[in-house]
């Protein structure tokens, strides 16, 4: 009992630690940047210092599941679990706004900008910023908050779009800082002489999914193609690009599906297990020289809409990608957008992972402003959409015991029940029959209790046979299983595939002859006791009559010898048998007499 009390023991810790160490793992890098009062936050060009000389504005955190990677970069780089997240949390602390005059204590600052990013408002108690990259030089802006005494914390949680392709995440925290160093006094007034600095606290880390193996030899579509939207419209015209477009003659880059088995004339892609259906894009184009022309950029639609999707009115950035899925049911959900997408992206000729697939139907649309400054500055929408549906290739339903939880095959038995398990094929067509066969006068009779469609999850449980019919309608292919429930040894014996040839009236004649049925439905038939041949009763006549023929044979073989002494050498051992023979009758009726004497 001890030592399983110690082992237990160990096991908890273990795993206590283990996911201590997966949970709470996130350590971002971390560097302090002081500046002189007159100065600006320029941190790309300040080195940090080794020891602030007083409490920082807050505290930074990471709130999600992580594995640290131990060959990692220059800065700390964590694995997420696939369908992960990353919460980044900055949360103000009071201590220096309370600090005495003294030390070190929080004032407001007007300032607009940190390190040329423009805040869209003055810093006052603190500006937090929230920033992406997928290569660790390009950095894009993602949240600003500022004012931060009176927002007590700042929050950014990362997109599947990152995670996918791996991403660098920095949080830059910029406030302003003061203390009384002395007074002196004029005309009988007294001042007081005050020290600032500016502060910048930065944290810095790299995370992602854990990065399958890539298949180069994976099939791919592309989809998708790119229209003159209008302008100011919420991207809702659909204008044909013509030779007077700025647009005219170049592609900004190109969506395509990879990781699927097949596909439909309809786009539909079909997976089986272990595909992993992915979107990718593959931006062609400089952003910032777009078909290599200087006056030809993305612009940042600062007041951009998706009237299709129905979005607020929002800073669009530079391109907004929108994703909205349908389910097996018909709901649509809310769409994901992604604002400020093609800033985002690394660089030109980079295939960018944005989502994988499960089944369902999908709408996406790429929305983006150009800006063409030759001549006079004239600002055109275009918009890239598409739609495709993903649905598993199967045709299988996997009916598992209710009580044991073992799947069932085809043509099983289980007296307990059993329910459906679609494993997330959502699209199949299952229409189960319940058959109830009972025994009469003239023999079995099938009585169909029910014949309907069927849902992932439902129990069977009264006692019957089940045929369950499994439709896939996009590939027109279809499964038949059938189920028992119930204890009868009849209708298990039915159910196996050795026994098909017989009806339930014949098998139930077999057991009425002797046959038994085992649990699996086997028939075995008794067997018949094969007849024995007695043995020849050995009597005193038939000894008799047999010395008499040997001492015949005998006397026989003896004159032949003598008419032939040529052959006397090869006649012997024939002799010799006969004689040995005879001895062995006379000693039986010998025996024979002595019994009835």
């Amino acid at each position: 009992m001890k030592r399983i009390f110690v082992f237990l023991s160990a096991a908890i810790i273990a795993l206590l630690l283990s996911f201590a160490a997966y949970a709470d793992s996130i350590s971002p890098q971390s560097a302090v940047y002081e500046f002189s009062e007159k100065s600006g936050y320029e941190i790309s060009t300040a080195e940090p210092i080794d020891t602030p000389k007083q409490a920082l504005l807050g505290t930074f955190s990471v709130d999600g599941e992580a594995v640290p990677d131990p060959d990692s970069r220059d800065i700390p780089e964590y694995t997420v679990p696939d369908g992960g997240a990353l919460t980044l949390k900055y949360t103000y602390s009071p201590a220096l706004a309370n600090a005495s005059e003294e030390d070190w204590h929080l004032i407001s600052d007007s300032k607009k900008s940190v390190d040329g990013i423009e805040l869209g408002g003055k810093i006052e108690t603190g500006a937090v910023i929230f920033q992406t990259s997928l290569d660790g030089e390009k950095w894009t802006v993602n949240k600003i908050v500022t004012d931060l005494e009176n927002n007590a914390s700042a929050e950014y949680s990362s997109l599947d779009i990152q995670l996918n392709n791996g991403c660098f995440y920095r949080v830059i925290v910029a406030y302003e800082l003061e203390k009384k160093t002395d007074s002196s006094k004029i005309l009988f007034v007294n001042k007081n002489n005050y020290e600032r600095k500016k502060v910048a606290e930065v944290y810095e880390f790299y995370a992602g999914y854990k990065q399958a193996e890539s298949n180069t030899n994976e099939k791919k579509f592309t989809l998708g193609k790119v229209v003159n939207s209008g302008k100011d419209n919420g991207y809702s015209d659909e204008i044909d690009i013509d030779k007077d477009d700025p647009h005219y003659g170049w592609t900004l880059g190109e969506f395509y599906v990879s990781g699927f088995t097949s596909k439909t004339d309809d786009n539909v892609f079909l997976k089986n297990v272990g595909d992993r259906v992915t979107l990718w894009f593959k931006l062609e184009q400089d952003i910032d020289r777009l078909n290599k022309n200087e006056k030809l950029i993305i612009a940042d639609d600062k007041d951009g809409y998706d009237k299709y999707f129905q979005t607020p009115q929002t800073d669009f950035g530079r391109g907004t990608l929108i994703i909205r899925k349908t389910d097996y049911e018909g709901h649509k959900g809310e769409p994901i957008i992604y604002q400020n997408y093609l800033e985002a992206l690394a660089s030109a000729s980079a295939d960018v992972k944005i989502q994988l697939f499960e089944e369902g139907d999908y709408e996406v649309a790429l929305d983006y402003e150009i800006l063409d400054s030759k001549g006079i500055n004239k600002k055109n929408d275009y918009r890239i959409a598409f739609s495709f549906s993903v649905r598993n290739g199967n045709c299988m339903v996997y009916p598992f015991d209710v009580a044991t939880g073992s799947e069932l095959s085809d043509s099983s038995v289980t007296e307990n029940g059993f329910r459906l398990d679609l494993a997330k094929s959502r699209y199949l067509l299952i229409n189960v029959t319940h058959s109830v066969w009972t025994k009469g006068a003239n023999g079995y009779a099938e009585d169909v209790r029910f014949n309907r469609p069927a849902k992932d999850g439902d129990k069977y449980t009264d006692e019957g046979i089940y045929t369950i019919e499994v439709k896939n309608p996009t590939t027109g292919s279809s499964t038949v299983k059938k189920i028992y429930v119930g204890s009868d040894s009849v209708m298990k014996a039915s159910m196996n595939a050795a026994n098909s040839g017989f009806t339930l009236d014949e098998i139930a004649a077999m057991v009425e002859q002797g046959a038994v049925i085992n649990d699996d439905g086997t028939i075995v038939m008794p067997t018949a006791a094969e007849p024995t041949e007695p043995e020849p009763e050995v009597t005193e006549a038939a000894v008799t009559t047999a010395a008499e023929t040997a001492e015949t044979s005998e006397t026989e073989a003896v004159e032949a010898a003598a008419d032939e002494p040529e052959a006397e050498s090869k006649s012997f051992p024939a002799a010799a048998v006969i004689i040995f023979a005879v001895i062995i009758i006379v000693g039986a009726a010998a025996v024979v007499r002595s019994r009835k004497g």
